[in-house]
């Protein structure tokens, strides 16, 4: 017993540790270190099958491939700034919803692609201020955003319905905003100065191009019923890309070349399948009996656990993928209850969005000259109110 422990433990911490330097490939090692210790070769290569084999993984992985080449697309081509550029909102909002629309897909140094906008509305605030807005809005949306794999894969690891998750998180993002605005935003004063004159036509096409994704997924998920989930994932993303294609214009092959290769949406397929080789390996480890015999509170495996790790892997995904797999093989469940799933999903967001080695705040507060320490600081109420609810909330209903 005690040497699948330690390959658990070993396991657990190579994943947690190289996180920080690469994820992808702190996940493989994680995988192949706790099979070593708890399979024979025979079946760690089995599940290195099974997870390659799985139509809907399969699926899965080439939906959330496309994913990042949207984004490339609308960046490459300046239609994320035609958005931004034509939102005729307040300068508070302007702030708050910039960096929000440019998380809603997963550009690779997205924090710094928002920075300039930040420190263009908000000259003038502390840059310790515009790295909280930064940060806390820009991921805010992952709550809510139905295409998103932060969300996708927490949502199928629990054996939820991912609309059910967004309608009845909507309350806990509402309290984020709501706290970001009272901590953050309410510290802006003045106006919006724009260099143009609002156009419409720039404005529509690649919102539509956002939006329409989850719309379509939405209806996909209403009227039918694949036999493979996932492919209403890729009918939805699919459906974006096309659109995306048609709105830039001219030179439509050489931006899909500069996209592809300035966003490598391979690696983010590489990364999805190393997730479930993991999660995959876990699961026919053994170490959920183990797991089962220990007797720590629901509570402090919930929320504490979720908090320490989303603090320790500056991630999302792979906390979900530690913690839902042992909540629900420790009470032996078939389906995570929706409010645990939602005060984990947001124990393991406030550890996320405040550890330094989360590369959008070390990114962040290098491009505004902000300082770590004055940082946390300021950033310690909306953390401590996001969490007491958090603990409040499962202590009461769970």
């Amino acid at each position: 017993m005690w040497i699948n422990w330690f390959g658990f433990l070993l396991a657990i911490t190579v994943v947690l540790v190289g996180s920080r330097y690469h994820l992808t490939l702190a996940l493989l090692f994680g995988a192949i270190i706790l099979g070593l210790f708890t399979l024979t070769p025979g079946e760690l290569l089995t599940q290195f099958y099974n997870t390659l084999t799985a139509p809907n993984t399969m699926i899965l992985i080439l939906a959330l491939g496309i994913i990042p080449i949207i984004g490339g697309i609308l960046q490459v081509s300046g239609k994320l700034n035609d958005i931004i550029n034509n939102l005729r909102v307040g300068k508070r909002a302007f702030l708050g919803a910039s960096p929000a629309l440019l998380g809603l897909l997963p550009i690779p140094g997205g924090a710094l692609f928002s920075a300039p906008l930040i420190d263009k509305a908000g000259e003038g605030l502390d840059g310790n201020l515009k790295t909280g807005i930064n940060v806390w809005f820009r991921h805010i949306l992952y709550f809510i955003y139905p295409i998103s794999y932060a969300l996708i894969i927490p949502a199928g690891l629990a054996n939820l319905s991912i609309y059910r998750i967004v309608l009845f998180q909507l309350p806990i993002f509402f309290m984020l905003v709501v706290i970001g605005y009272f901590f953050l935003l309410k510290k802006v004063e003045g106006t919006m100065e724009y260099e143009s004159d609002f156009d419409l036509y720039k404005l529509l096409p690649p919102l539509l191009v956002l939006i329409a994704a989850p719309v379509i997924h939405f209806i996909l998920v209403g009227t039918y019923d694949f036999r493979y989930e996932n492919i209403s994932v890729l009918i939805a993303v699919t459906f974006s890309l096309i659109l995306a294609i048609m709105i830039i214009g001219d030179s439509k092959i050489e931006t899909i070349k500069r996209s592809v290769r300035k966003m490598k949406p391979w690696n983010f397929m590489i990364l999805i399948f190393c997730l479930y080789l993991f999660i995959n390996v876990f699961l026919s480890s053994g170490i959920d009996s183990l797991i089962e015999s220990l007797t720590m509170p629901k509570i402090v495996l919930a929320v504490g656990l979720g908090f320490l790790l989303g603090l320790a892997t500056g991630r999302i995904i792979v906390p979900a993928s530690i913690i839902i797999p042992i909540y629900m093989t420790t009470y032996s469940l078939d389906t995570l209850p929706i409010l645990v799933f939602s005060l984990m999903y947001l124990s393991i967001f406030i550890g996320y969005v405040i550890t330094p080695v989360h590369p959008c705040i070390s990114i962040s507060l290098k491009y505004f000259e902000g300082k770590m320490d004055i940082f946390l600081k300021q950033m310690a109420p909306l953390i401590g109110i996001s969490l007491a609810a958090a603990a409040v909330l499962f202590f009461i209903f769970v």
